[in-house]
């Protein structure tokens, strides 16, 4: 039976089907559009909810990367666990830059902090000289990251090795944003005082952009996993994540009969309910109700009501094939793009991935 089959594979909880043809073609998307660039991946916030060791050592095995990103040292110092006898040279960046009482764990782990202050400069140098670091310039996102003020006193800081100078950008979700340029202009200028040190202002939205952000090092994040890093759809991004839940239990209510918690979803004609294994303790926002959909049999059903912590209700009514105990509802993925449901439930396709929660399985296709 396929994934995407509309009966539920012996589960009575969610699960997410994660597609790795998939999640390897976005990454080979990138490649080809940065062939003289590496890509590396970003896989914090364990692998933006779908399985940090799982999809990094897929693309240390069948990809070759090389080079990795992660929030925070405990994160890095699990992935190079894991990837210890799949590529042991790997370079892994921690993305929080160096903190006091963990100084010792980038060497015990083999982990490169990235530099966002002079402060953190100076912890640095002095706790591992020469030692390579990254540096994160601020170009105006005012979030994480060096202010350009403070360049002049980073550079005189004495063995402070910068093997990568890197920024962000703040608007990268509007391709068509003049921040953009402004920002690729501020990167070229100062990025340029670092002689020697590869350069890195593509995320997934710089990298989809053009070539001008693509710089040597892409660090690729929410295209990985199937998500356009833009405020619309990407055709070239191919879906990663379908989340995905067994209907368990149908009832036919008659006209004027409420469903769901303080009765909003009131029917006005004979109706039939499905009760679906999923809910906001599952991280389907409870924002939803009433607005986003999810596909049974191919076809599109409305989330009936309030969403509860373990359950949400679909309007089965207008469905044509007769909805059953144990078929499969889609939430997002296969059929129904995660853009879409994400602006149903005011958040983003970010939010989605990391928000799915722990009773949601993960099953690797």
């Amino acid at each position: 039976m396929s994934s995407g089959s509309s009966t539920s594979p012996q589960s009575n909880r969610p699960w997410v089907d994660i597609d790795l043809s998939a999640m390897r073609a976005n990454y080979n998307l990138v490649r080809g559009l940065a062939k003289n660039s590496e890509v590396a991946a970003v896989v914090k916030c364990d692998g933006y909810g779908l399985g940090m060791i799982e999809i990094a050592c897929l693309l240390a095995k069948q990809e070759n990367c090389r080079t990795f990103f992660v929030a925070y040292q405990k994160e890095g110092a699990a992935l190079r666990q894991s990837l210890h006898d799949i590529a042991p040279n790997a370079k892994i960046y921690v993305f929080s830059g160096p903190i006091d009482y963990d100084l010792g764990k980038y060497a015990q782990y083999n982990l490169t902090p990235v530099i966002n202050s002079a402060e953190q400069a100076a912890k640095w140098a002095s706790h591992a000289p020469d030692k390579p670091a990254a540096l994160h310039l601020d170009l105006g996102i005012n979030r994480l990251g060096a202010p350009l003020s403070e360049l002049p006193a980073i550079r005189e800081i004495g063995a402070f090795n910068v093997d990568v100078i890197m920024g962000h950008l703040s608007s990268s979700s509007r391709p068509d944003s003049d921040e953009n340029a402004k920002q690729l202009a501020l990167f070229e200028k100062f990025a340029s005082e670092f002689s020697g040190a590869k350069k890195s202002l593509a995320a997934s939205g710089g990298a989809l952009i053009g070539p001008a952000y693509h710089f040597d090092l892409i660090r690729m994040g929410v295209a990985l996993y199937g998500a356009s890093p833009f405020d619309h759809i990407d055709e070239r991004v191919k879906p990663v994540a379908s989340l995905r839940a067994p209907v368990i239990q149908v009832r036919d209510i008659a006209a004027g009969e409420s469903v769901g918690y303080s009765g909003t979803y009131i029917v006005d004609r004979p109706s039939r309910i499905a009760t679906v294994a999923l809910g906001y303790g599952d991280g389907f926002p409870r924002a939803g109700s009433s607005r986003a959909e999810a596909v049974i049999h191919g076809e599109r059903a409305k989330i009936a009501g309030i969403i509860s912590m373990d359950l949400i209700t679909l309007d089965v009514t207008d469905c044509k094939t007769p909805i059953k105990t144990g078929d499969t509802a889609t939430f997002f993925g296969e059929g129904l793009p995660i853009e879409e449901i994400a602006e149903r439930c005011n958040t983003i396709a970010y939010e989605l991935l990391t928000g799915l929660g722990g009773r949601v399985d993960r099953r690797y296709v």
